[in-house]
């Protein structure tokens, strides 16, 4: 759905979501919260029965938009019809994480491929959007394809200033050692830190297991973030790979969707020439 103003936002949204609830269906809205409090505003007592999320807090990774609206599904276990509104793409994004939603996109109907069916409306701002985000979006919403998956492309090269290292299972303490002396050097604060030395152990942990035995890890910081990249010679071929919730009871396997609950963005590339998977962090 293309808006230019609020008139236009409101005309297709509210008429979606007052049929919805006069069917009683559960219904969700995943947007900024200045969206959300213009539709409040315009729904009145019906805004109580409509769930809200600020989709610049859910969705500021991406990644984590699928297994969101998985998780409402899973709420109302297929007895009630769900519709829901979700604006991943705002004019604020970078160009990194716009990259990462034109890749939520396309996986948007793979993950929901099996299972009770469902409605979402996806609004693009035309009046602040470019134009080559409101191509990709008039194409992946009419022609979603995999091909040529997921994890194409490549990523911009590793800067000759990042600090690197190769690694194996012996040197796993030193990925985690550098990672935090990076992050405590940029200013990052000790939580975030945490969660970053987290991550990128994950990921290290990951190309020793399924990436060869061994890999390179760098770290940077690029226009007030902080990069840790990992690159290793295995392959991943799961297009949902870190946007599936693992059940609690499996013991392995956690890797990338720990990555994507503790980072601001994931960028996974994969193929033939193995893996590179770089995350950042806002220092903040």
């Amino acid at each position: 759905m293309f808006y230019a103003d609020e008139d236009e936002y409101l005309e297709g949204t509210v008429p979606y979501l007052r049929e919805g609830l006069e069917a009683g269906e559960a219904t969700m809205v995943v947007v900024g919260r200045d969206k959300q409090a213009t539709l409040i505003a315009e729904l009145g007592e019906d805004a109580d029965r409509v769930r809200f999320a600020d989709m610049h807090g859910v969705g500021r990774n991406p990644a984590r938009i699928i297994p969101f609206w998985r998780e409402f599904l899973d709420e109302n276990g297929g007895t009630r019809p769900v519709r829901g509104i979700g604006e991943p793409v705002w004019s604020q994004r970078t160009a990194a994480e716009v990259d990462e939603c034109r890749r939520h996109e396309v996986l948007l109907d793979h993950a929901f491929a099996t299972g009770a069916a469902w409605s979402l409306i996806c609004p693009y701002d035309r009046s602040t959007l470019d134009e080559d985000v409101l191509d990709f979006a008039c194409r992946s919403h009419t022609e979603p394809r995999l091909d040529p998956g997921p994890f194409a492309g490549e990523l911009s090269a590793m800067p000759p200033w990042a600090d690197r290292i190769e690694f194996s299972r012996a040197d796993l303490q030193a990925v985690r050692a550098l990672v935090a002396a990076q992050a405590g050097a940029a200013g990052l604060a000790p939580r975030r830190t945490q969660a970053l030395v987290t991550a990128a152990s994950e990921l290290a942990g990951n190309s020793v297991l399924h990436g060869g035995g061994r890999g390179t890890v760098g770290v940077w910081v690029d226009d007030g973030r902080l990069m840790v990249e990992a690159e290793d010679g295995g392959t991943i071929d799961e297009p949902l790979a870190g946007r599936v919730r693992p059940p609690v009871t499996q013991l392995s396997g956690r890797g990338l969707w720990l990555a994507n609950q503790l980072c601001d963005l994931m960028q996974i590339r994969s193929g033939s020439g193995g893996t590179r998977i770089r995350l950042q962090m806002a220092i903040v």
